[in-house]
């Protein structure tokens, strides 16, 4: 499927449970913004997250990706599984209180100006960066899709090419959220509670089948 983009590409990004209501009313802001979540669960490598924040985009006036707000294109990310497993020193947490944020690309050109893609992780310097939308065909989509991503003899790459990188500059509004997925009913429930109490509308899926989450 390299060079063979889906037709409907959607971003995914992996927040805690208890950050969903903030980000349903506000929207995502990166961290260095004034409109940031004080009260915003990490859930990843903090280490990571420090080094990210003063790393130079590749290309010429993107500034650095502290700057931006980072989705995948797929589930299953090495992140979720180091947060299962607590590898790396990661804090261990049960699946079900991650929760994705979901967007169409298309619903991201619309209403963010701002933005790059790269074909591997953002940080990784094997990894180009991109922002022509015909270079989307540099992206490795049949290892972006795959559930199963270590490092094989015949290619080490794959953890690389999985955790290809679209990152949006400053914010993200809510009008761009076409879905969240959760990992059960119970989490279901509590986040259509809070689409109620703000009057909102977007759509809150299980994901029945084990599409993003890893299985239990």
């Amino acid at each position: 499927m390299l060079g063979n983009p889906p037709t409907i590409i959607r971003l995914y990004r992996i927040v805690h449970l208890q950050n969903v209501e903030y980000i349903i009313k506000n929207g995502l802001y990166t961290r260095s913004s004034s409109n940031f979540d004080p009260s915003y669960i990490d859930i990843g490598d903090s280490q990571l997250i420090a080094q990210r924040h003063d790393y130079p985009a590749k290309l010429e006036g993107c500034g650095n990706l502290g700057e931006y707000v980072p989705f995948y294109f797929a589930g299953h990310s090495s992140m979720l599984l180091n947060i299962k497993t607590g590898f790396r020193g990661i804090t261990k947490r049960p699946q079900y209180e991650i929760i994705y944020i979901v967007c169409k690309l298309d619903d991201i050109l619309s209403n963010c100006h701002e933005w790059f893609f790269t074909d591997g992780h953002a940080k990784d310097i094997f990894s180009n960066h991109f922002n022509d939308l015909e270079d989307l065909s540099m992206i490795d989509w049949d290892m972006v899709l795959e559930q199963y991503w270590r490092p094989t003899e015949d290619d080490y790459d794959r953890q690389r090419r999985k955790q290809a990188e679209f990152l949006i500059r400053d914010h993200v509004p809510v009008i761009c959220i076409e879905q969240i997925v959760v990992k059960d009913n119970p989490r279901k429930k509590l986040i259509k509670n809070i689409m109620e109490k703000f009057n909102l509308s977007i759509n809150v899926q299980v994901d029945t089948k084990s599409r993003l989450y890893y299985y239990d």
